[in-house]
């Protein structure tokens, strides 16, 4: 997804439209409003509307950013639905490099884009703190500040940032359940972190 999406490849919506409403909740947490034929299904604090028949795609309640829903969080949120397993988190914290194929993909064009985060909260942890509560997230225990950002429903993304100090430069890092790769391939995982910071970074 480091390359821009221009829309959603009609096979998503195909697939979505085609699959059991009931299972995909099961899996994904997601809510199906069997009136209208709408999935109901979370992304931080916001709640979007997802219909495959029409191809519809619309916020319904949250702190939704100005503009519509970009394609990118569309493609992720539909790739979810399809993917999403019914299995219980690992409970351990891993970079993305220690997925499998982690480590040739996030890199280059697919690095995680936090540098611009970084710029902005390296001397400003508290701000960093009320962005993150202000999307939703529950403060970590780790580095200077961490944050666990409810991403999907199976899916947390957690941000640590560590001011600098004598030794190290400040430096920002992004990690995930390592059950992540079973509900998202990797430039899903890529778009959802460019979603997170593009919020953090309003």
């Amino acid at each position: 997804m480091a390359e821009p999406v221009h829309s959603v490849h009609p096979s998503l919506w195909e697939r979505l439209a085609q699959a059991d409403p009931a299972d995909v909740c099961r899996r994904s947490k997601a809510q199906f409003d069997d009136a209208t034929g709408c999935y109901l299904l979370d992304f931080l604090k916001e709640r979007y509307r997802i219909k495959p028949a029409s191809r519809e795609f619309e916020p319904v309640s949250g702190p939704i950013p100005k503009g519509a829903p970009s394609i990118d969080l569309q493609v992720i949120l539909i790739t979810y639905l399809l993917n999403a397993q019914e299995i219980p988190l690992v409970d351990k914290l891993v970079a993305g490099s220690s997925l499998k194929g982690g480590k040739c993909f996030f890199q280059g064009a697919h690095g995680l884009p936090l540098d611009p985060l970084l710029k902005q909260y390296s001397r400003d942890t508290k701000g960093f703190l009320d962005c993150g509560l202000s999307l939703g997230a529950t403060p970590e225990r780790y580095g200077d500040r961490g944050l666990r950002f409810a991403a999907l429903p199976r899916v947390p993304v957690v941000m640590v940032l560590w001011q600098a100090d004598e030794e190290f430069p400040a430096r920002l890092s992004c990690l995930f359940d390592a059950s992540i790769g079973q509900h998202l391939p990797l430039d899903a995982i890529y778009g959802l972190v460019t979603e997170i910071c593009c919020r953090m970074a309003a």
